[in-house]
């Protein structure tokens, strides 16, 4: 007598089992009234496995870059605050560059000025010990009848 063989395109529930990585209970609800899990409901249920699979990596996947993706924002929030802070700080430097600027013209028309009062003040002594020269003079040319 031939031994209990499994109708063509079937498998064993143990076999079932094995190549869907899944508990043999589980795989019984996939057999037929004989006892025997037809190659197609295998295939069916590992094309289901592996979409599965498939999906649940892409969620994973998705997760990864949803999480990268709150990074770089946060990262970009950064980013456009230090921007903002340093334009700020330029324009403050700016301004103060701008201040010096005017300060330092204002330094070196006071210097100028200062120096034409310095020269004034030279001819004005000049002429003042010439002044005193020819009145010394006048005086000396008195006592000398001249």
């Amino acid at each position: 007598m031939e031994k209990n063989l499994p109708p063509q395109g079937s498998v064993s529930v143990a076999e079932a089992a094995r190549f869907l990585n899944v508990p043999e209970n589980e795989a019984r609800q996939l057999a037929d009234p004989g006892g025997w899990v037809p190659l197609e409901a295998v295939r069916v249920r590992a094309g289901a496995a592996r979409v599965a699979l498939e999906l649940a990596e892409a969620r994973e996947e998705l997760g990864r870059m949803e999480g990268r993706l709150q990074e770089i924002r946060a990262t970009n929030l950064r980013l456009q605050r230090e921007l903002k802070e340093s334009v700020e700080e330029r324009r403050r430097l700016t301004g103060e560059v701008l201040e010096l600027r005017a300060a330092a013209e204002e330094r070196l028309m006071l210097m100028e000025r200062v120096e034409r009062i310095a020269h004034v003040e030279r001819e004005l002594e000049e002429s003042a010990a010439e002044l005193e020269r020819l009145r010394s003079r006048r005086l000396l040319d008195r006592l000398l009848n001249r």
